[in-house]
């Protein structure tokens, strides 16, 4: 059964896994997934998003519902990152001076910014919600 397996997997591990070529010259430090969006951030604190943007998610400023390679978030550009995350349909990224942005879908005020108004459509840049310090 284990021998099946392992061929199974190299069969089609192709169809699974595959280099993103357009990050193949940024030095990749984390990753972040939401439901149907992706986020890498570069060593150099820059940030790469990708995937369905209905509701802002990716944070590109635009109102394309589909991004499919990734692409340089520029209102956060000059900002270096420290850390991101990805939730269902809506992102957060961490300075290294500890600001915190959030952008995307806000229905039960995952972004932090005090209201729970849908931002589709409005807001899909980024927004300095607070400052993180240590603990």
């Amino acid at each position: 059964m284990v021998q099946h397996l392992s061929i199974l997997i190299w069969v089609f591990f192709p169809y699974f896994c595959r280099l993103v070529k357009e990050l193949r010259n940024q030095d990749i430090v984390q990753i972040a997934c939401g439901d149907q969006h992706a986020m890498a951030l570069s060593r150099g604190g820059e940030l790469f998003t990708w995937g369905q943007n209905t509701h802002g998610q990716l944070g590109l400023g635009s109102q394309t519902t589909l991004i499919p390679q990734p692409q340089l978030v520029e209102r956060l550009k000059g900002i270096p990152l420290a850390q991101i995350a990805a939730g269902g349909a809506h992102s957060v990224a961490v300075s290294l001076s500890g600001a915190v942005y959030s952008w995307g879908k806000n229905d039960f005020g995952q972004l932090g910014l005090g209201d729970t108004e849908g931002k589709e459509g409005q807001q899909f840049g980024s927004r300095a919600v607070g400052r993180c310090f240590p603990g």
